[in-house]
């Protein structure tokens, strides 16, 4: 039976079929961290706003983020697996791979996408550094974003959209302070020298962070999954960080 807009195949027959046929390289680290980003983000909308980004088109997110490798795998339908729709069946779906035309580097993953934008992940480099590139241009020539993937995970906010004229909805706004670096300080400078905030710093002047407590890890975002990886990331280490919230009803006038 051919494929049909009535028979096509859903999003966990795409998953099986492509991790039955392929696999990906060994995962560098932090591509566990983006499947726990991933799972604690769910199904919010998220928006990314960042130089060299889309300036045109927009920063809203379309993909839906992998949370395990299969899911990775299923996110590259389109990019590097291209299904072969006249020879596929909705129980045997036909792939031709990318890689093999030399259109697709074996290394790289979509990490989520804009419209059908892709954000691409560089596993070849244990920091992950994050690519991106317009569809639809014959070919794929991304240019650098990020130099890694905690910094994407790190931008992406919850996208929050305009309220209809009279509606009054209530949006909570995070700010996070680093209080207490715990028993071991280094690895916590360690960490937070890869914030975007505090990423210039080295040595000494890293160093002298310790003395001025509280630091600022997020300061109003509307964020509660990058308010929550900074609160996991810190404390699993033994610092001491603290939250406070405030909530604003947003209407369209104060938007």
């Amino acid at each position: 039976m051919a494929l049909t807009r009535d028979n096509w195949p859903s999003r966990t027959a795409v998953q099986a079929s492509l991790a039955a046929r392929f696999t990906l390289p060994p995962l560098p680290p932090p591509i566990q961290d983006w499947f726990a980003w991933c799972r604690r983000m769910g199904s919010q909308s998220l928006v990314l706003e960042a130089p060299s980004w889309r300036e045109d088109g927009g920063g809203v997110l379309t993909g839906s983020g992998a949370v395990d490798a299969p899911g990775l795998l299923a996110d590259m339908e389109g990019y590097r697996f291209i299904l072969d729709r006249k020879a596929s069946t909705p129980e045997h779906l036909v792939w031709s791979d990318a890689v093999d035309a030399g259109l697709w580097q074996p290394h790289w993953v979509v990490l989520q996408n804009a419209d059908g934008d892709p954000l691409i992940g560089d596993i070849s480099q244990p920091e992950v550094p994050v690519l991106w590139d317009w569809h639809g241009s014959g070919r794929w020539s991304p240019r650098p974003l990020f130099p890694n993937l905690q910094m994407l995970m790190a931008r992406i906010q919850v996208h929050v959209p305009p309220s209809l004229p009279g509606d009054h909805v209530p949006v909570v706004f995070h700010t996070v302070h680093l209080t207490d670096l715990g028993n071991e300080p280094l690895r916590v400078l360690a960490v937070l020298k890869a914030h975007p905030d505090y990423r210039h710093l080295a040595g000494a002047s890293l160093l002298k962070l310790k003395h001025q407590l509280p630091l600022p890890l997020l300061d109003d975002s509307v964020s509660v999954a990058r308010k929550d990886d900074l609160v996991h990331r810190f404390e699993a280490l033994g610092a001491r960080v603290t939250v406070v919230e405030r909530v604003c009803l947003r209407t369209e006038e104060n938007s």
